[in-house]
C-alpha cells in the first residue's frame, strides 16, 4: 500500500511540473502588443540602464524600434537556453539513446524554425516594411509589422511571404499591426 501512495505522489508531482512548464512556455512565447503614441512626452524620456559591466547605457523609453529589438533579444535568449538544454541531453552519458535522438531532432527543428523566422523577417523588410517580427509556434505563424495602417495589398504581400516560406495556409497566419 505504501508503494502505491509513493507512485501516486510522484505522478502528481510530474503532472504539476508539466503543467507549470507549459504555462512558462506559453507566457514566454507570445509578445505583449501595446499600441503607444510615439509623440507622447513619455516616449522622449531617457533612462539609464545598468549593463553587466556596471556602465550605463542611455535608452529611449517607448521607442517603437525598441519593441522589435527587445523582442528579438528575448526570443534569441530563450532559444539559446532551449538549445543549450537539448545539447545537455545529447551530451549526457546517462540519457537513453531514445531521448538523445529526440533531443537531436528537436535541436534540428529549432534551427530550422530560427532560419525560417529570420528569412521571413528579412523578406518582409525587403517588401518595404520598416520592422517585422515573426513567431512560429506549432502549426501557426504570428507576424508583427510596424505600420500606420496596412492596406489589403500589404496584408496579401505579408501573407504570401509567410505562406511561401513556412508552408502554412493563410488561415494559420495572424498579422498584427504595431504603430
Amino acid at each position: 500500500m505504501f508503494l502505491f501512495k509513493r507512485k501516486t505522489v510522484l505522478i502528481i508531482m510530474f503532472i504539476g511540473l508539466l503543467v507549470f512548464s507549459i504555462y512558462l512556455m506559453l507566457i514566454g512565447n507570445y509578445p505583449r502588443v501595446i499600441y503607444k503614441n510615439s509623440s507622447a512626452p513619455d516616449a522622449e524620456k531617457v533612462t539609464a540602464l545598468k549593463t553587466s559591466e556596471g556602465d550605463t547605457a542611455n535608452v529611449k523609453n517607448g521607442s517603437e524600434k525598441d519593441f522589435f529589438i527587445d523582442y528579438r533579444l528575448e526570443r534569441d535568449r530563450l532559444r539559446s537556453q532551449e538549445a543549450d538544454y537539448l545539447r545537455e541531453i545529447i551530451n549526457n552519458p546517462n540519457a537513453s539513446q531514445e531521448s538523445k535522438e529526440k533531443a537531436q531532432k528537436d535541436l534540428i527543428a529549432l534551427a530550422e524554425k530560427v532560419e525560417k523566422e529570420m528569412m521571413v523577417e528579412n523578406l518582409i523588410k525587403a517588401k518595404g516594411f520598416e520592422e517585422a517580427v515573426i513567431i512560429i509556434s506549432g502549426d501557426s505563424a504570428n507576424v508583427i509589422v510596424k505600420s500606420n495602417g496596412l492596406s489589403q495589398k500589404e496584408v496579401a504581400q505579408i501573407t504570401d511571404v509567410v505562406t511561401r516560406t513556412t508552408g502554412y495556409p493563410m488561415d494559420k497566419i495572424t498579422i498584427v499591426e504595431r504603430k
